[in-house]
Parts: structure tokens; C-alpha cells; sequence
């Protein structure tokens, strides 16, 4: 038994306990409130509102207000300046960034303390994986994560993408089940990245895959047909193709690992002979499980693995932000996860609430299956009773704790009349007019255009060639499911006050180009997400349009 599965076997401990607590999710609750309020009593923020004298859930909601990222800014910069005890007694150690609704990005402080929660969280949804799938860790874990440091504060401590840190800083045992060097990740040009994730993983046994966003997935996957030969080429030889632009000190780090392997290359010709065609599920045949986002929007990506991954099953990470980590799957179906309640405090508002100036807030036991909910977590990383922005909804019940899916975030939505058309909408119907249609598209985007009356449009990149017929079928279809999901939109359409939609058809490429250009600005490769939905006239100006198609 090696260690890692050693490892596994004492987790069982943990994860016991851990559901003992979701017998009495409040109880459980109020003990890490008041162990964060005693931890961080005398900071700034804690004399401000008293924590000292803070005895109960209610003495909690009774004294500190629901805050957003504005209202932290104040404190978090001084954090960004050095400046001790703020909002926590624990000293930064690095700051996660996270794209915020302002073009300010936002800087949340990392301690040693809330690593450990956060650590807690993620060996707990570890554990729930390797007793599903005993059998991931006989390979390696391939995992695509962002860069670790985009820069450095005024005090000196480095921010960038909370994944990366973690990964850099993975303890020797466990770094050993990982694939990839850390310095992959620190080229700053993403297709030389991913070319060195596909040719080191290519030429590995990949027991499981992970990363955020399933659509990078689907990227690396369409990148291997433009590579393939080079790829094999390397294996072969032993090689790092000079064409790509590496560092010559990452380069010469990376390569220092490579050695000739005839053997493996002369397997990937055969597959290339025999199949046609080089992907996952022929060079990866003992994948075990994909880790990655199945909630919220998506779920579109998902159509497109199979193709690729064959029927490996796909396990959610849960719940995760910057911020907080939320949740944990126990299992390979849906995409709602436990509600971590040992790790976080947490509050919920009614989604029908969002927009009023007396919001109602309930605990986690006073929630309903089914109802959607805006998350405001308390932190060990000094955030209270922060509104993360986040919608979610209650799948179910773990014993007496919720069972919680991420369904969109809170203001991602488009109103152009009054009839408030939300992302997780517009991903649902275009999700069924696909389904309806027997279609699947490279990528989407839905957003406005300015006429007389304005109208929603849809920039599509076809996976194939549909006829116009298919196409006007295609849009009438996403017509139709969102004014049944939308009764304001179904009723401003039939007052005419909105124009039928427009499809507009992309040339091959413009959605790669787009990503590309966003990721040269700043945004991580991994976690970018291309907009579903966009309230910018000038959004579809990105994109060169080929064909616009209308169902009038």
C-alpha cells in the first residue's frame, strides 16, 4: 500500500466526523462562527463591531451588516499595504485575484489558517472520489491550473491565481501524483501552456484529469489534432519543439525531465493509424474520472467530452470561488455538493429577494429543496457575512444539511425592457434547442443589439455545417424555451417591445481569438469563461459575423 492510498484509508476518519456534523448543521455552524470571532476579536474590524461581546447567531446578525467587495475595499487595501490585524490576526501570505463586477480586481488575503480550512474541504472531496474510484490513484493527475503570481502588492506579497499557489506549494508526497511541473504553468504564452501540458500528460498514464472549466478540456482536446505529429515527435526524441515561446530557464527545466521513448511514440502511431485520429480515450485508456465544473452554465461544454473522453465519468468540484470553497460532492451524479459547514459560516437570501431593500435571511436549516439562494459567507480569511455574488440551489439534504448546486452569479443578468433575462436562462434554452436539434456548437454568447426595438442576439460557432433551415429551426427553438422560462420576456416580446432575436453565425476561429486576446490582457487561461450573456451594445463587435439568420 503506498501512501497516497494510506492516506485515503485515514481520511475515512475525518469524513465520518464530517457527516456526524450534518446531523446538527447549525450547531456545527455556530462553532465556527464564534471560532472565528474569537480568533479575530482584536483586529480593526473586530473591535469596530465588537466581536468580544458576540455570544450567538443572532448577536452576529444583530451586529455586523451584509457587506459586499465595496464596502471591504477600505480594509483590504491596507491589508495590500502591510498593515497588521485588520481583518485578521493572521498575517497574508498571498493574495488570491478574482475579477470583481468593477474593472478593479479584487485582492482577497490567503492566510496559513484559511489554507487549512480550505485544505480541509478539498482532501474531504479527495476522499469522497478515491472511495468511488479506488483506481485514480494508480496513474497521474493531470490538473490544467492558472498562473500562480500576475504581480505583487504595495507590501511585497505576491497575487494571482489562488490555484496556483496551492499547486506550487503541494508537499513532496503529494506533488508526486501530479503530472505536470508546476513551471508549465508560468509560460507566459498560452499555446506554448498548453502544447507542454498535452505533450507531458500525452506521454503519461492520466488516471484522472482536472481543471475548473470544462471548456478547457475541449480546447486542449482540439489543439492535439493541430499538434499531433510534433507531439509524437517529442516523445520520440525526447524533445521540447523549439518553435514554441518558452524561457530558456523553464524550457531547460522542463526538458531536464525527457528522455527518448520510442516505445510510447510508436503507440501513438498506432493509434493514428488504427483510429484516425489521436484523443483521450484511446492514449488515456486506464482514465478513471474528470474533475471539473458540471453546475450553472457550463453545462453546454459537457456535450462536447464525450466525443473526446469517451464515458469517463465527470465528478464537480463543488462550490469553489476565491473567496471560499463551499461544497462537497460525494458523487459522479449532478452537480450539488454537501454544504462544507465546518470550513465556513454561512447565510442565504432568498433569490426573489435580490432586488429589495429588506432582504430576508435564513440559516442553513430553514432552507427548501428546490429554492434558490444568494450566498453570503463568513470566512476564515477575514470576509463576514460577504455576499459573494453567487445563486444557488438546494438539491436536496445530506442528513439535515443542505445539498447545494451553483446555479449562476447574481447580477448576471440583462434587462433591456423590464423582462430580466438571466445567464443560467439563456444557457438552459440554448442547452434544449441543441438537444432538440441534434446540434452542438464550438461556443455561444447571447447579447443585445440596439434597434428599434432592441433585440437579444446569439453569436454561434457551429460545430459542422447546418442548413439555414436547421439554423432558423435551431433559433426559433431558443426562442421558445426562454419565453417559457421567462414569462416578463414572453410578455415584452408579445407587446412587441423587444425585436424577435437575431443568429449570428461567426467565422471558424473568432471565439479561440477572443479568449486569446482576453488571456494576453490579463484573465486566466483556465478559468476564463467566455460570457454567456452580455448587456454590451457593443459585445458583438468582437466577432467577425459571417451569416445572420432571423426567424421572421
Amino acid at each position: 500500500m503506498n501512501i497516497a492510498y494510506l492516506a485515503v484509508k485515514l481520511l475515512a476518519f475525518k469524513a465520518m466526523a464530517f457527516e456526524r456534523s450534518t446531523k446538527d448543521p447549525v450547531r456545527a455552524q455556530k462553532k465556527i462562527l464564534l471560532e472565528f470571532l474569537k480568533r479575530n476579536r482584536n483586529t480593526e474590524y473586530g473591535r469596530r463591531y465588537d466581536f468580544s461581546s458576540i455570544r450567538s447567531i443572532a448577536d452576529y446578525q444583530n451586529t455586523v451588516p451584509v457587506n459586499d467587495f465595496e464596502t471591504f475595499l477600505p480594509y483590504l487595501e491596507k491589508m495590500e499595504k502591510g498593515e497588521d490585524r485588520v481583518l485578521t490576526v493572521d498575517k497574508p501570505i498571498f493574495f488570491g485575484a478574482t475579477s470583481g463586477t468593477t474593472s478593479r480586481k479584487k485582492l482577497i488575503p490567503v492566510t496559513g489558517y484559511s489554507r487549512e480550512k480550505k485544505a480541509e474541504v478539498s482532501t474531504l472531496w479527495s476522499y469522497y472520489i478515491s472511495r468511488d474510484h479506488p483506481r485514480v490513484l494508480d496513474g497521474k493527475v493531470l490538473a490544467v491550473i492558472s498562473p500562480e503570481i500576475e504581480g505583487y502588492t504595495g507590501s511585497g506579497l505576491p497575487y494571482g491565481a489562488e490555484s496556483g499557489f496551492g499547486y506550487r506549494n503541494l508537499p513532496i508526497a503529494v506533488k508526486s501524483l501530479y503530472a505536470l511541473p508546476h513551471q508549465v504553468f508560468e509560460i507566459k504564452d498560452y499555446d506554448a501552456r498548453y502544447y507542454c501540458i498535452l505533450r507531458i500528460g500525452i506521454e503519461q498514464n492520466i488516471t484522472t484529469v482536472a481543471t475548473l472549466n470544462p471548456s478547457t478540456l475541449v480546447l486542449l482536446c482540439k489543439k492535439i489534432e493541430i499538434w499531433k505529429d510534433k507531439i509524437i515527435d517529442d516523445i520520440e526524441r525526447g524533445s521540447l519543439n523549439k518553435e514554441f515561446d518558452i524561457s530558456e530557464n523553464i524550457r531547460r527545466e522542463i526538458e531536464a525531465a525527457f528522455r527518448p521513448n520510442p516505445a510510447r511514440a510508436a503507440v501513438l502511431k498506432d493509434i493514428l493509424k488504427e483510429r484516425g485520429a489521436l484523443l483521450p480515450k484511446y492514449f488515456w485508456p486506464g482514465l478513471e474520472l474528470i474533475e471539473c465544473w458540471k453546475g450553472g452554465t457550463v453545462k453546454i461544454y459537457l456535450k462536447e467530452l464525450p466525443q473526446y473522453f469517451g464515458d469517463v465519468p465527470i465528478r464537480d468540484f463543488g462550490c469553489l470561488s476565491t473567496e471560499a470553497r463551499s461544497s462537497i460532492p460525494m458523487s459522479d451524479e449532478g452537480a450539488g455538493g454537501v454544504l462544507a459547514i465546518n470550513a465556513n459560516f454561512y447565510e442565504f437570501i432568498p433569490r426573489e429577494d435580490m432586488s429589495k431593500k429588506d432582504k430576508r435571511v435564513f440559516l442553513c436549516d430553514e432552507l427548501e429543496k428546490g429554492r434558490e439562494y444568494l450566498l453570503v459567507v463568513t470566512t476564515p480569511g477575514g470576509l463576514y457575512r460577504y455576499n459573494i455574488d453567487d445563486v444557488i440551489v438546494v438539491d436536496g439534504f445530506f442528513n439535515k444539511t443542505p445539498v447545494i448546486e451553483f446555479v449562476q452569479k447574481g447580477l448576471n443578468a440583462v434587462s433591456l425592457t423590464g423582462e430580466k433575462v438571466y445567464e443560467s436562462q439563456v444557457n438552459e434554452a440554448v442547452n434544449k434547442a441543441l438537444d432538440a436539434h441534434k446540434m452542438i456548437v464550438e461556443l455561444f454568447s447571447a447579447s443585445v443589439q440596439w434597434d428599434h426595438p432592441p433585440r437579444y442576439i446569439f453569436l454561434v460557432e457551429f460545430d459542422g455545417v447546418p442548413t439555414l433551415e436547421e439554423k432558423k429551426g435551431f433559433l426559433k427553438s431558443i426562442e421558445e424555451e426562454l419565453c417559457r422560462q421567462n414569462c416578463e420576456y414572453s410578455w415584452i416580446r408579445q407587446a412587441q417591445l423587444l425585436g424577435s432575436p437575431l443568429l449570428k453565425v461567426v467565422k471558424s476561429g473568432e471565439f479561440e481569438r477572443y479568449r486569446a486576446k482576453k488571456i494576453s490582457e490579463g484573465a486566466h487561461d483556465t478559468q476564463f469563461k467566455l460570457p454567456e450573456l452580455s448587456g454590451d451594445f457593443t459585445f458583438q463587435d468582437n466577432f467577425k459575423v459571417e451569416e445572420n439568420i432571423s426567424i421572421e
